[in-house]
């Protein structure tokens, strides 16, 4: 027996699926007889009794097991999700409830459940709970049944070698560091000289975790030209007396329209009384998110790319973040007759009023009035995927407009070099911290299901650490000068 296996009594695994169909059905029963016989595993389920008290049942079951196989279809998440036609498929709702509960009062137990997939197209149907947990796909004539073995048991896919502690140091030639030439390659790798110290020193990234709901909605357009139909939405819109900006999370193509939102808003109730829009239902977001298609991926990001317009434009601040599609940036547009806007803001480690937007004098006119150009703190960005999860690499941006809005000034080409090196310069670390103050959001992943949101960054706590004023002592003139920077000042 594997090492890794740390009992000798067989475990005990219990499979909560839906009766999707009788070849479903016989799927199933093929894999629990599989497990027993071939596997020596004590696994049960409901097509191994005649009679129970079917809720009492399920719930002891769940308590019985070591691990419980989750064989994730359409069927089983819109149970999952209590979406399912009333008075059908009550049991898996049931089990559904049975699971979330006992995850909710053990978080620790998520290893104990594993998503199981028929074949790849049913991923997507990964119950939320469950994402982040290795899943098993177990194919065509069940290709897929030892890697699930390996999943039940605990056993890594790969075997860890020891590593070899026997080899002979590497020589140094005699004489090396003692000649001119050389002297300056010996270093003392002592901490002191280092200037390394105990206290932890915290890092943040401009890597900003994504969160988006689990459904992307669509519907038929009468019109097919998506400019066309933005015009006309925006003139229902008007029409129909709605205050603020007109909402802009969705997203057209050939007459379709996709929404991480249903449309049930009043907007889109008059939309659909106008005829102007027809519903036809939701599909997965993983579908595109999780797709290998180029065509599906840059369809997901566009959706991104609308939504996080419409989270600028409703940030929460007195001010609306803009796009200029001419500089490629998100920036605080300025307000009515305001020559300077101020927000108070969370930068590194201090909250105080940022500047994020600001009237240029134009010293060459005679009018002690006229503007030269506007200052805008602004960002770019780009919507990344490592692995299934999503994030948006933010980088800091000075924009300069002729308007105070999206035209970009001639003044443009004199941004700032170092905010392009936010690595370095602190006053741009505190710009990304700026950013995240404005941009995220703390929701509560227990109350509903999450629209889409920017996460704050992670941070990372590493020991030992470096204090700046022993770093600036060996830093060249470049490193010296953005050490100097002040914290949080932009502009």
């Amino acid at each position: 027996m594997s090492p890794h296996v740390k009992s000798t009594a067989p475990v005990k695994v219990f499979i909560s699926y839906t009766h999707d169909s009788s070849d479903h059905d016989a799927l199933v029963l093929e894999l629990s007889n599989a497990l027993r016989s071939r596997a020596g595993i004590d696994c049960d389920i409901d097509q191994y009794h005649a009679n129970e008290n079917w809720p009492l049942w399920m719930e002891k079951r769940l308590e019985w097991a070591d691990r419980v196989l989750v064989v994730c279809t359409e069927t089983y998440l819109r149970r999952w999700k209590n979406e399912e036609v009333p008075g059908r498929g009550l049991g898996a709702q049931w089990e559904s409830l049975l699971t979330r509960q006992e995850l909710y009062e053990n978080p620790g137990k998520i290893e104990k459940f594993i998503p199981l997939a028929f074949q790849e197209s049913d991923l997507p149907f990964i119950p939320t709970p469950l994402r982040n947990v290795t899943r098993v796909v177990l194919g065509a004539s069940m290709a897929g049944f030892n890697s699930l073995l390996n999943r039940i048991h605990g056993i890594p896919p790969s075997e860890k070698p020891p590593i070899n502690t026997s080899l002979a140091p590497i020589p140094c030639a005699d004489g090396f560091f003692a000649s001119p030439e050389h002297r300056g390659s010996c270093i003392d790798l002592s901490p002191h000289s280092l200037g390394l110290h105990e206290e932890p020193e915290e890092m943040f990234t401009n890597l900003f975790p994504v969160n988006f709901p689990e459904r992307i909605y669509q519907a038929r357009s009468r019109v097919k030209n998506a400019k066309v139909f933005l015009q006309e939405f925006r003139k229902v819109w008007k029409a129909s007396g709605y205050s603020g900006s007109a909402p802009i999370d969705f997203w057209c193509e050939r007459g379709t329209v996709f929404s991480f939102s249903a449309f049930d808003s009043p907007i889109w109730r008059e939309l659909i009384k106008a005829r102007e829009i027809h519903p036809k239902g939701f599909f997965p977001a993983d579908s595109w998110a999780q797709s290998e298609n180029h065509a599906d991926r840059n369809r997901f990001i566009k959706l991104l790319n609308r939504s996080l317009d419409h989270l600028c434009e409703n940030n929460g601040t007195q001010f609306r973040i803009t796009r200029s599609s001419e500089m490629d940036c998100h920036l605080f547009a300025r307000k009515n007759d305001l020559l300077e806007g101020k927000v108070s803001t969370l930068a590194i480690r201090s909250q105080a009023p940022r500047t994020v937007f600001k009237a240029i004098p134009d010293k060459t006119s005679d009018n002690p009035d006229a503007i030269q150009h506007w200052k805008h703190v602004a960002f770019r960005h780009r919507f990344v995927r490592f692995g299934q999860s999503w994030h948006m690499v933010l980088t800091p941006f000075w924009a300069f407009t002729s308007d105070g809005i999206f035209k970009a000034s001639r003044w443009q080409k004199k941004s700032s070099f170092n905010m392009q090196k936010p690595e370095k310069n602190r006053a741009v670390l505190g710009h990304v911290a700026f950013w995240a103050s404005v941009l995220c959001r703390d929701d509560d992943l227990l109350n509903g299901e999450l629209g889409f949101c920017i996460r704050r960054p992670p941070t990372l706590k590493v020991t030992p650490s470096v204090y700046d004023q022993d770093w600036v002592g060996v830093a060249d003139d470049r490193d010296k000068q953005e050490f100097a920077a002040e914290e949080g000042i932009l502009l």
